[in-house]
């Protein structure tokens, strides 16, 4: 038994080191193949810049020649081909010339034409090379950047002997082996016999390959031809390929085949007297320990679903219970980690997002700000009849739908601030059916129908977006095989007892419906589709945030969303809403002004972007203030200083490079006490926002605005400030 033991130990290390080597052998050569793939591509991209199909096939050869020299890749020939496959120009001609040289029945060639994108090939003996050795060969359609056909193809081709895969695998063991299968299973290349071999087609589902299907691992078993071997495994990324190397098992079990007859020999008399002695022992205790033991490496190597069998009454019974129920909350707790760390991984990409947007959101509106001021300021600048008026009122028009896009954007964003109005969401669906048409896609259809009647309510316009868009994702996500979004717009009369607002008073209320024709959700479901986190989509699609977030919405703004759905034919998410009656709707809108309220007082500006500078100091000065401005805060400090009579005012970007200005804002309070704050900013960020309107007892103008919407902020400002001087 000791021999046996010790023969089996050494056989296990000799099997795993070998399935290793083949591993990491196997994994390196699908590296640097895909490796030279990428360098391949790259080069191939290169090519198609640097020549001119057009050009005489001399000067083509020139080029590819001196690149083929350069090449850190051991290329077998660089060429560059027509539509039909004849040459245009090569580093390496066939023996019979340029007219030898046709390559229009090859597959690659037609496959590049066929997808015109990049194409690794298949190996094929050389029509150039002496002796015709095989070659992998790669194509890359140039596309003509006019009429987007292409003009030409490149290409390139390596001796299959000189990749590092094949290099290593003529280097080991006498029957190893290196194979290159397809998706298809078909073999592509083959170190041994490769003539019989190349083109053989194995059923994945057979003994052969069923279980080389991951993405890389080892294995053991009889090849096809008839030889055990221990086998690594690796895919590529940039090919349809996947290596094997097998190593014959023979190589690796002489050592310790050898060995054992040794211990056995030496050890047989032993051996005798200690299976007289311990085999009661052995049934009895050694048989459930080496189960435990193996039990315990196998989960210990990464096997989390391997248990212990023994079921015995003693002591070694309670210990493989009490190891079984750690493995179960090991298995536990890791599925626990896995899912908060995803989670985690795609709120802060979510965050990354809103950053990403709100930034587009600032630089955007500072454009424009200096757009809505230049064009406002010309047409307070002509006559009533003059022409040239439709033009900027089509600029200001262009402006405002503009404006309506950059907050389209902060709706993914998140960073909109909350400023409920009264709204009539025929309006607010109307601002985004584009983009909910483009965020459906292709495969769904969008039904939006709205209500012949205002439907009024009072809440956050980019909020209710917000329900919109999250409602309308879940309707798509719903739909994997194609179907009809439906968003209707209505008013509702609610009864007591009613399941859509349980606890509403009866009476109309305003209701917006999304409905799919999905897969529906399972009744025992439906009390959690709103929770937090809680998604029945796989891990990676979705954060189980956008309903949870839409119920958040709605109930902030007094109403109820609710679920209807039946499995196999869809659900209806309703949002029933007060109705907000007697009141004006809610519209943005940049109109031209006529008339400017005008005012009196000394401005000191502060905005770092000059286009935007400009623009507000103009347009201060036509409402009849005297305007000092400054591109940052220190130049800001510096024109307080340095102006002999005080400042009524201050306007000032809340970012800025440098300083921000909330501080600036602190700093000339302490210098003038009594001046009036206002804000300006293109960044719609709660946080930093509000908490610089807070800091200074300020108040904010979102960019863009209108001349007379500046002017009212700043005689709304310097007012409020007036009366808390005097209280």
């Amino acid at each position: 038994m000791l021999a046996g033991m010790r023969a089996w130990q050494l056989r296990s290390a000799q099997v795993e080191f070998q399935k290793s080597n083949a591993l990491q052998l196997v994994t390196v050569g699908a590296r640097a193949l895909d490796a030279t793939i990428a360098q391949t591509q790259t080069l191939l991209l290169s090519l198609g810049e640097l020549l001119d199909p057009n050009a005489p096939t001399g000067a083509n050869d020139a080029v590819l020649q001196r690149i083929f020299r350069a090449a850190p890749v051991p290329y077998a020939n660089l060429w560059i081909a027509d539509t039909s496959g004849r040459a245009l120009g090569a580093a390496r001609l066939p023996a019979l010339g340029r007219p030898a040289f046709a390559i229009g029945d090859r597959r690659y060639f037609k496959m590049a034409m066929q997808t015109g994108r990049f194409t690794v090939g298949d190996i094929v003996p050389s029509r150039v090379l002496p002796g015709n050795p095989r070659v992998l060969t790669f194509a890359l359609p140039v596309i003509d950047t006019i009429t987007r056909r292409i003009k030409a193809v490149v290409g390139a081709s390596i001796e299959v002997d000189s990749l590092q895969a094949v290099r290593t695998a003529r280097t080991l063991p006498r029957g190893s082996v290196l194979t290159i299968l397809d998706s298809a299973g078909s073999v592509v290349y083959r170190t041994l016999d490769a003539d019989q071999w190349i083109g053989r087609r194995f059923d994945l589902d057979s003994g052969s390959v069923n279980d080389f299907r991951a993405n890389h691992g080892v294995g053991a078993g009889r090849s096809s031809d008839g030889t055990f071997r221990l086998t690594g495994y690796h895919s590529t990324d940039r090919a349809p390929w996947v290596l094997y190397i097998g190593i014959p098992s023979l190589y690796t079990l002489d050592v310790v085949r050898n060995q054992f007859l040794r211990d056995l020999g030496v050890g047989l008399i032993i051996t005798l007297i200690v299976l007289a002695l311990g085999y009661a022992s052995i049934l009895v205790v050694v048989t459930p320990i080496e189960s435990l033991t193996a039990d315990a490496r196998a989960i210990a190597d990464g096997n989390m679903s391997r248990r212990s069998a023994v079921s015995s009454n003693d002591e070694i019974g309670d210990l493989a219970r009490a190891f079984n129920q750690m493995a179960d909350t090991v298995v536990d707790r890791n599925a626990a980690l896995k899912s908060s760390q995803e989670q985690l991984l795609h709120v802060q990409k979510m965050d990354a997002l809103g950053s990403f947007a709100g930034g587009i959101a600032h630089d955007f509106n500072n454009y424009l700000a200096s757009i809505v001021a230049h064009a406002e300021l010309a047409d307070l600048a002509m006559s009533e009849d003059d022409p040239a008026r439709l033009d900027l009122r089509e600029v200001l028009a262009s402006s405002s739908r503009a404006a309506d896009l950059t907050r389209q954007i902060l709706v993914f964003s998140r960073k909109q601030v909350v400023e409920r109005h009264t709204l009539d969401l025929n309006d607010v669906v109307h601002g985004i059916e584009r983009m909910l048409v483009r965020l459906i896609g292709e495969s769904l259809q969008l039904d939006v129908q709205y209500s012949p009647t205002p439907v009024l309510v009072h809440a956050d316009h980019g909020q209710m977006e917000q329900v919109i868009v999250n409602l309308v994702a879940n309707a798509r996500d719903a739909m994997a095989d194609g179907g009809t979004v439906t968003v209707k717009i209505a008013s509702t009369a609610l009864m007591v007892g009613d399941s859509r607002a349980p606890g509403a008073q009866p009476g109309t209320y305003s209701q917006l419906t999304v409905s799919d024709e999905g897969t529906g959700i399972p009744p025992e479901l439906l009390d959690r589709v709103f929770d937090p986190f809680f998604s029945t989509k796989s891990r990676g699609h979705g954060t189980g945030m956008g309903l949870a977030i839409a119920f958040s919405i709605i109930e902030q703004s007094g109403g109820k969303l609710s679920v209807d759905s039946t499995p196999g034919v869809g659900s209806t998410f309703s949002a029933v809403m007060p109705p907000a009656e007697g009141a004006t709707r809610e519209k943005a809108a940049l109109p031209p002004v006529r008339n400017v309220t005008r005012g009196r007082g000394r401005v000191l500006l502060a905005e770092d972007d000059a286009a935007v500078r400009s623009s507000c100091e103009r347009m201060l000065v036509r409402s009849g203030y005297f305007v000092v401005s400054a591109a940052d805060g220190s130049s800001a400090l510096h024109q307080l200083r340095a102006q002999p009579e005080p400042f009524d005012l201050l306007l000032s970007d809340v970012v800025m490079p440098g300083m921000s200005g909330s501080e600036l804002a602190r700093r000339v309070k302490a210098l003038q006490p009594g001046i009036a704050v206002l804000f300006m900013s293109g960044y719609a960020d709660d946080d930093v926002v509000r908490k610089a309107v807070a800091a200074n007892a300020a108040t904010c103008i979102a960019k863009p605005f209108t001349v007379q919407a500046l002017s009212t902020a700043v005689q709304s400002a310097l007012a409020q400030q007036a009366d808390a001087f005097t209280a």
